[in-house]
């Protein structure tokens, strides 16, 4: 095994390990309305800071990170942000810390192929 597979399966298990690490139970479902349970890395933050003044703001920023090979073995394909607001997105659900459950759609996905992993940006979904 090369030193790019070693990396890619050293990702998978970071990303997954529930039991002792940072892995944490996401849901994700594609516009068909396949839905998946995956392990990965979540967040959920609530202040941001303004580029341009370097000051503390009020926001939201969510996002997973996924193991493409978890992904594929779901029967998923690439999540994607869906720009039609006609149009279903691709959702994901996770709870935080305290058990309240939270329901996003994809706004941007940053696939490495590389590695095997992808950055989902998220957005609150309200249907």
């Amino acid at each position: 095994m090369g030193l790019r597979e070693q990396a890619a399966a050293d990702l998978k298990t970071i990303l997954e390990d529930s039991a002792a690490g940072f892995g944490w139970p996401i849901t994700v479902t594609d516009p068909a309305g396949t839905e998946a349970a995956l392990v990965g890395y979540s967040t959920d933050i609530s202040e941001l800071v303004d580029p341009g003044t370097g000051l503390a703001v009020s926001g939201r920023h969510a996002s997973i990170a996924l193991a493409l090979a978890s992904l594929t073995a779901a029967g998923l394909g690439m999540p994607s942000g869906v720009a039609n607001q006609h149009a279903k997105p691709w959702l994901v659900a996770f709870d935080d810390v305290a058990g309240n459950a939270h329901t996003f759609k994809v706004s941007e996905s940053r696939p490495d192929r590389a590695i095997g992993v992808v950055v989902c940006i998220l957005e609150l979904y309200k249907p």
